[in-house]
């Protein structure tokens, strides 16, 4: 019947193989509540899912091996289109007891950033780190080559440093052990969720349609 009610409304019916790019700091976090909306709306749909850093899925994605993909803007690319999906907030995860974060909210001139560890070239979320952090110079990650969030955050609950956390991330950084999460002085840092498919792409509509299905979302339940 959902399907029949979205038809009727001027909605493409999605069905079929459809191959769904994002990014690694944002798919684990996302999917939990994707998945089943799609599944509900749209159970025709056979959803296939590749997880790559945002270069590979541009790559891929101009040379049509994917329909979509979700990264975090900008991307910059003349030959993708791109539909805004929802703001996403950066905290900051720090070792618990930490007296340097005492008294949060933190402001992001702080000298306690310059343990900030970052990671590997090619990840969004390392450049969206720098442009938070921009007047400190983080250090702590020349020794390390983190390929994962959860990596990072491990290495912040041994002591290690610490790193920036997304708002759909912090809710299960925040119930590890020896790891605290706390906010940035306002205006927060933000970065913004999208999703992106080649200029003049055949299954346009479905894209459009994804994007939709995910901004009705209750932006709460992300964030738990």
């Amino acid at each position: 019947r959902d399907v029949e009610t979205t038809a009727r409304r001027g909605r493409p019916t999605m069905e079929g193989r459809f191959r769904l790019g994002i990014i690694p700091t944002v798919a684990p976090y996302l999917l939990p509540h994707v998945l089943p909306e799609l599944k509900r709306h749209y159970p025709s749909l056979q959803l296939e899912l590749r997880e790559a850093v945002t270069a590979s899925l541009v790559e891929e994605a101009t040379s049509g091996r994917l329909d979509a993909f979700i990264a975090a803007l900008p991307l910059d690319q003349p030959a993708i289109v791109t539909e805004k999906l929802f703001p996403d907030r950066f905290f900051l995860a720090v070792p618990a007891g930490d007296p340097a974060f005492a008294s949060p909210p933190v402001p992001p001139e702080s000298p306690a950033l310059e343990r900030l560890m970052l990671l590997e070239e090619g990840h969004c979320l390392r450049e969206q780190a720098l442009a938070v952090c921009g007047n400190v110079r983080p250090v702590a990650m020349a020794s390390y080559g983190a390929t994962s969030l959860t990596t990072l955050l491990q290495m912040v609950a041994h002591g290690l440093g610490v790193t920036l956390v997304p708002e759909m991330a912090a809710s299960a950084a925040g119930v590890m052990p020896d790891l605290r999460i706390v906010p940035f002085q306002e205006p927060m840092p933000q970065r913004m969720i999208c999703m992106a498919w080649r200029k003049n792409k055949v299954r346009q509509d479905e894209c459009v349609e994804l994007a939709r299905i995910i901004r009705g979302l209750d932006r709460a339940v992300l964030a738990a």
